[in-house]
């Protein structure tokens, strides 16, 4: 998975055990693909997300749960281009307050999981497909949309450990600037954040499919894990 759409910075580790495109249509056929409903609008999302408002998504840590992360929009800032384009810029920052207590490291530890978080991710999205739009895809260069990001950066690391050697170690913080690039009059621009309230090991082969599909731009959003399984996990924007 690109790091561009997730960050995963988790290790645990236990003493005995495992290691921790738009085509050209006859007339009536455009008429009818105009009429129909933007793919986005016939999901059951939640789009509540604002600039440096909070909202809360849960993530799955193996063996005990889910826990509540918060997610915030900072620094948002549009600004008109002089060749007739906008460009808006922001950073999401991540925060996962939550700290185990002895009895949990050593459940999380002892899981047998490679990744025991189910880690946290944003999408780019084009409003009326469904389409990522990060990749420099058929669909993007049509629109003429731009998405680049940053390194993620990651603060707040510890490590919890229990009474019996095992140990568990992740980030408390992490963030990520995003900068997009769009035409002036292009309206279908969503930006959606999420923690996934499951885990990659869980997932089937043709679901773990339909998340890589999804970021090749190939499938949209509502045929994903994070959409079937996550629901309203997630939180979501429009950018205008």
């Amino acid at each position: 998975m690109s790091q561009t759409h997730r960050s995963e910075e988790a290790l645990a580790s236990a003493p005995i055990g495992p290691l921790m495109v738009k085509l050209a249509l006859p007339a009536a056929a455009e008429e009818a693909h105009a009429a129909e409903k933007p793919y986005m609008k016939t999901l059951k999302l939640k789009w509540d997300l604002r600039k440096n408002k909070a909202v809360t998504s849960k993530e799955k840590f193996a063996a005990i749960g889910n826990k509540a992360m918060k997610i915030t929009i900072k620094n948002y800032k549009t600004t008109k281009l002089k060749n007739g384009k906008k460009k808006t810029t922001f950073t999401i920052a991540y925060n996962m307050s939550f700290k185990p207590t002895k009895k949990q490291v050593h459940k999380i530890a002892n899981a047998g999981y490679d990744g025991f978080r189910g880690d946290y991710y944003f999408a780019v999205i084009d409003y009326s497909t469904g389409l990522s739009l990060e990749k420099d895809s058929d669909l993007s260069k049509e629109l003429g949309v731009t998405v680049k990001t940053s390194d993620w950066k990651h603060s707040g690391r510890k490590k919890y450990k229990d009474s019996d050697g095992c140990w568990v170690r992740y980030p408390s913080k992490s963030s990520v600037k995003v900068s997009i690039t769009y035409p002036a009059d292009y309206k279908g621009l969503c930006l959606g954040v999420w923690a996934n309230n499951y885990l990659d090991d869980d997932l089937s082969y043709n679901s773990y499919l339909a998340n890589e599909r999804f970021w090749n731009c190939e499938k949209p959003f509502g045929k994903t894990a994070y959409y079937k399984k996550g629901k309203t996990n997630s939180h979501w924007m429009r950018i205008k």
